[in-house]
């Protein structure tokens, strides 16, 4: 009964600023795809400033919008995202689980707000960011255009208070951007023939990387 509650409790006040946002209007209708990192809703656990730690939600993060969905008894509102740290999905048919954090620093429209995967931790943290973009396409027929989520797969590396995007698919450009480790970074990359366009290598890379700071 006090989960029940409590969970009211949060639709009705904490909840309410944001709920145009929770629901997604004319600006999705009609285009192909889905702007969520998940289709469905998945277990997960939220972090709070002030401790409170919550695993009794389904998660849903629209990625178009970096924005979190919370679920309960078929109810969707959103959280107050300035009240938030952190939160953790397990997805379906998977055994890994995807963090979250915010809180670090800006990248152009990238700011503090900003929620990003957290692939790897240590001196410098490796982050991720799937963005969603509606792109707008004209048909062949006159005045018809289709729409649909483009998306796109970003790197960063936090780096003494900078969030650096790291440059995808090019070698010599990627190891350029940190001029101490360059050389060291680019025979690495070249000796183990990454192609520094998916996760596993920029999770090397990472690696590599935050050993050469030790």
């Amino acid at each position: 009964m006090k989960l029940i509650l409590w969970a009211l409790l949060l639709i009705s006040t904490g909840t309410l600023a944001q709920n145009e946002k929770a629901r997604p209007g004319s600006e999705y209708d009609g285009v192909a795809g889905s702007p969520y990192l998940y289709k469905d809703w998945v277990k997960g656990t939220v972090y709070y400033k002030n401790g409170r730690i919550v695993d009794q939600f389904k998660l849903r993060f629209d990625c178009a919008r970096n924005f979190l969905q919370l679920e309960f008894k078929g109810q969707s509102f959103a959280p107050q995202v300035t009240t938030i740290t952190s939160f953790v999905m397990y997805p379906k048919d998977s055994k890994d689980s995807v963090v979250f954090r915010k809180g670090f620093p800006a990248h152009g429209t990238f700011n503090g707000d900003t929620f990003y995967e957290v692939m790897q931790t240590g001196k410098a943290p490796l982050l991720h960011l799937l963005s969603k973009s509606i792109i707008e396409k004209k048909d062949m027929l006159p005045n018809a255009t289709t729409k649909y989520f483009e998306e796109e797969d970003l790197y960063f590396l936090v780096v003494n208070g900078r969030n650096i995007l790291l440059e995808k698919g090019d070698r010599e450009k990627l190891a350029k951007q940190f001029p101490e480790q360059e050389a060291a970074l680019l025979k690495y990359m070249n000796d183990e023939e990454l192609k520094m366009r998916t996760a596993g290598d920029f999770r090397k890379f990472a690696e590599k990387y935050n050993e050469l700071l030790n």
